[in-house]
C-alpha cells in the first residue's frame, strides 16, 4: 500500500541520507512512543500537524499488516508505523 509521509524541507537531505525515522513525544498533552505517520491519500497529508509551507511529500510502500490507526487524526485515512523506512524505499513526490 503506497504511503504519504510530509516533512518540513529542512530535514531533505538528512531523509535522503537516512531515510524516514520514527518519532517519539514525551512531553505535553499528545505523547506516544516511536512512530512513522502517514496517510494513505495523497490529498489528505497531515498538514495541520507539521505546516502547510515548506513541507516536503514523501511517498514508500507499507505492508497492511505494519500499519496502525493514528488515534490523534479524526482522518480516517491516517495511520503509523512503528519502524523506520530506509532512504532506498522513499521517493520525494512533491514539494509545497
Amino acid at each position: 500500500m503506497k504511503a504519504y509521509h510530509i516533512s518540513p524541507i529542512k530535514n531533505r537531505n538528512s531523509i535522503l541520507e537516512k531515510g524516514l525515522d520514527t518519532v517519539d513525544k514525551k512531553t505535553g498533552r499528545i505523547q506516544y512512543e516511536h512512530r512513522l505517520f502517514f496517510s494513505i491519500d495523497k490529498k489528505d497529508l497531515g498538514f495541520d500537524f507539521v505546516n502547510f509551507e515548506n513541507v516536503d511529500c514523501w511517498e514508500f510502500e507499507v505492508k497492511k499488516s505494519q500499519i496502525k490507526k493514528d488515534e490523534f487524526s479524526h482522518s480516517k485515512n491516517h495511520f503509523y508505523i512503528e519502524e523506520r523506512v530506509d532512504a532506498s524505499k522513499i521517493k520525494l513526490v512533491k514539494s509545497y
